[in-house]
């Protein structure tokens, strides 16, 4: 089973998908859903251009996935601290990532932290949980499992299923939290399928009564 740091490393950023917004720059918007991507790069450079942070953010993203323009990690970079800058939280949350995984900037744990803060203190349930991240694996900050379960809660009750698997591992491991095998299952149920939630939610079970066990179930369902 990968390490929490790995699986964090390996989050695609480019895996996520546009943030659209149709009043400001419904032409690229529209081109983009055609798959025109060449047109639609420069129909968001034109609001981009405009300081809208929103087109900042989709032609970072285009970028740094190479959609319609050639792919260049600098000029994502410098599209996402525009957007940032505005504090639009998708950004910060690229940001953040582009400097843990060392696209187009030296790795600096340091700044990854300060823009995943910036999102997470504005409730952005992503940026809490690649916080959470940094909180256990100590890189940027001094590891501090407390402070990482609070982050993953916060995501967690948003539904974020990456912590609401972390989160169940530390119930269960015993990690910031006292071990408490109900709340490891309930949020491994919550996780769904996610990475090996599946295979913890058996090896949990198996250690459990099955009056704990519909308990857990129970204040699973109760959160969905």
């Amino acid at each position: 089973m990968k390490s929490l740091l790995q699986l964090f490393l390996m989050l695609s950023l480019t895996g996520w998908t546009l943030l659209c917004r149709a009043d400001d720059f419904s032409d690229g918007v529209s081109l983009y859903e055609q798959r025109n991507f060449s047109a639609a790069a420069a129909a968001f450079k034109k609001a981009a251009d405009q300081g809208k942070s929103d087109a900042q953010f989709n032609l970072g993203l285009m970028y740094l996935k190479g959609e319609g323009v050639t792919q260049d990690y600098v000029e994502a970079k410098a599209l996402f601290e525009k957007a940032a800058q505005q504090n639009n939280v998708r950004a910060q949350v690229n940001l953040g990532r582009m400097y843990a995984k060392a696209k187009g900037v030296a790795p600096n744990y340091g700044m990854a932290v300060h823009w995943f803060s910036k999102a997470a203190e504005l409730g952005y349930a992503d940026a809490q949980y690649s916080l959470g991240v940094l909180y256990v694996s100590g890189h940027g900050v001094t590891r501090d499992y407390d402070k990482a379960r609070d982050l993953f809660s916060k995501a967690a009750e948003q539904k974020n299923a990456s912590a609401q698997y972390q989160l169940g591992l530390m119930y269960f491991k015993g990690k910031g939290v006292a071990i408490d095998n109900v709340a490891a299952l309930k949020w491994l149920i919550l996780a769904g399928d996610y990475e090996d939630a599946v295979t913890y939610r058996k090896y949990v079970e198996s250690q459990m009564s099955k009056a704990e066990i519909e308990e857990a179930k129970k204040d699973a369902a109760e959160m969905k």
